[in-house]
């Protein structure tokens, strides 16, 4: 399949150091010198069509008006003044020359007063948290004074907020694509949600993490969100809106050209490993490496009476008699949910020990999970290992989608639901993932292992680090869109009935006929959505931070 990337992004001499000169570079030639560049297709140029006398009036005279309610159909007859076609006024990027819609349904929401915004923010989180809220208050009042602290701690926090804001959203990239609206996602993909994990085969990968959020959808929903968290963290270390849209636009490249790559060969068992890796995430891994099981197993247990057990603290305590033996029971339960071919011997499955742990945090509020300990693959108590046991929330994005066949089917449990995500997004499952239902609660299990490490930015600060680190990222999420049908074989009982009638088999030939060979355009719409909806989630967080702190959301 064709594609502009390999002339865009991938000049051997090119230095990405100088925004300024990869902008004016990151075009074909045939079409460097255009005004008016356009996709390196053809050249051509652009008529932008300018305001009669009448309309320039009427535009100053909106400017004058003093700060009033708008609804959409009222903002919308001003976007498009007494026009024949329904046709969005175009004008040139001043970065690039592509073409763009002016208005769209973030512009709309920027036009909105901020107490329009804030009542907005507000009833989204009494709407869908209220309930949590009037029975938690204590725990969600410290959820929320997390959230206030930063921009970026509120974006996570909020993504309820974000996937209502995308419903609202007319995405030209799956509107006559239905299949790429039907894409499994990860849900929650922003930026400190990549790192290190050891696969069933002891290889470790980079990769997206945490599938709780997983779900389906358009697949340019993953892309916006991670997108916007890059701007905002970005933004947050204080580079130029010119150095974050060149960042921006090589991660979306390195993503399509991920896709692409994908068309054309294997992708089943696509990683970002030790062998093909540089850099920070090189480094990453490395570090990951040398990291030891035995020393993980005593920051978590001691001996006693020649047998490991859980260490005991404030928040890591017993559990009765009567939990234990229904944790037991659900523990069975969960053994029936490993894929057969991760399975181990019957020594492996004995347990030694179980407590319960308590966290609060931006996604599951005070709830208990389980750490349990079992017994190794040998006798030596350095090879036992821990697994935890923690609640199945509800997918974010299934208050915003709804379908009826995959509901009835995958969301009747929320553990399966995660566990099928993770099987469809990654080639290599790690080898204890599973779910299980305790107290009609559902649960997910699998193993707290020494061997991952999240991506921490705090220390990202060069130019050049980071447009290294976000290649990574882009072809990391077009691995999880691309490879969801590719370990069908080997999923677990219930997930070996993946809804191919609902998810296309072959997501990167969607995803492909859904950009349409139109990639320098798709790359800026990706980008443009980043760099406003961030600049958004700034206004956002204020005025959150504004409600909260003045006690306007009820039950806290």
């Amino acid at each position: 399949m064709a594609s502009d990337l390999s002339l865009v992004f991938f000049y051997p001499n090119q230095d990405y150091s100088n925004p300024s000169r990869r902008i004016q570079n990151d075009l074909p030639r045939t079409d460097r010198h255009s005004p008016h560049r356009g996709n390196g297709h053809r050249h051509r140029k652009i008529r932008v069509r300018k305001l009669n006398d009448q309309q320039q009036h009427q535009r100053h005279q909106e400017k004058q008006e003093p700060d009033r309610k708008v609804n959409e159909q009222e903002f919308r007859d001003t976007v498009f003044i007494k026009r024949k076609t329904e046709r969005p006024f175009l004008i040139p990027s001043p970065v690039s020359g592509i073409i763009r819609q002016q208005f769209s349904t973030v512009e709309f929401i920027q036009n909105q007063t901020s107490e329009q915004r804030s009542q907005h923010i507000i009833d989204i989180f009494e709407k869908y948290f209220g309930e949590n809220i009037r029975k938690n208050p204590r725990t969600w009042n410290g959820r929320f004074r997390t959230m206030a602290q930063t921009s970026y701690a509120f974006y996570r926090g909020s993504a309820i907020l974000f996937y209502q804001d995308l419903k609202q959203h007319n995405d030209q990239w799956v509107k006559n694509n239905p299949a790429a609206s039907n894409i499994f996602l990860h849900g929650d993909l922003h930026a400190e949600n990549f790192g290190i994990y050891l696969n069933s085969n002891g290889i470790l990968n980079f990769d997206v993490n945490n599938f709780n959020e997983g779900y389906y959808g358009p697949f340019t929903w993953d892309l916006k969100r991670l997108i916007t968290s890059l701007n905002l963290i970005l933004y947050a270390k204080g580079f130029s809106d010119l150095q974050i849209e060149a960042i921006l636009f090589v991660c979306v490249g390195e993503y399509l050209k991920q896709v692409y790559e994908f068309c054309k060969q294997e992708k089943n068992y696509f990683a970002l490993t030790l062998q093909n890796t540089k850099g920070e995430i090189y480094e990453l891994l490395q570090r990951t490496k040398i990291k030891s099981h035995a020393h993980h197993l005593d920051n978590l247990t001691h001996i006693k009476d020649y047998e490991r057990k859980f260490i005991r603290n404030k928040t890591i305590k017993d559990v009765d008699e009567q939990l234990y033996e229904k944790i037991l029971d659900a523990f069975q339960q969960y053994l029936n949910t490993i894929s057969e071919n991760k399975h181990h011997n019957k020594m492996t499955y004995s347990v030694k020990d179980i407590v319960k742990c308590q966290h609060s945090g931006n996604g599951i509020v005070d709830k208990l999970s389980y750490n349990i300990l079992i017994q190794g693959d040998t006798e030596i108590v350095e090879s036992d290992t821990i697994l935890y046991m923690k609640p199945a929330q509800k997918s974010v994005i299934s208050f915003t989608l709804k379908n009826e066949q995959f509901e009835k089917n995958y969301l009747k449990h929320d553990g399966l639901r995660t566990v099928l995500c993770s099987y469809a997004m990654q080639a290599n499952v790690p080898k204890w993932i599973g779910y299980t239902t305790l107290d009609n609660t559902p649960y997910v299990i699998d193993e707290i292992s020494a061997y991952v490490a999240e991506l921490d930015w705090s220390d990202i600060n060069h130019y050049e680090d980071i447009i290294e680190i976000v290649k990574y990222l882009g072809k990391a999420t077009a691995k999880i869109h691309c490879v969801s049908d590719s370990d069908c074989k080997h999923t677990l009982k219930h997930a070996s009935r993946l809804p191919v009638e609902i998810i296309p088999q072959h997501t990167e030939v969607t995803i492909c006929d859904a950009v349409r060979g139109r990639d320098i355009e798709f790359i800026h719409s990706i980008v443009d959505f980043g760099m406003a909806y961030g600049e958004l989630t700034r206004r956002d967080h204020h005025l959150f931070f504004e409600a909260f702190r003045k006690n306007k959301i009820h039950g806290l």
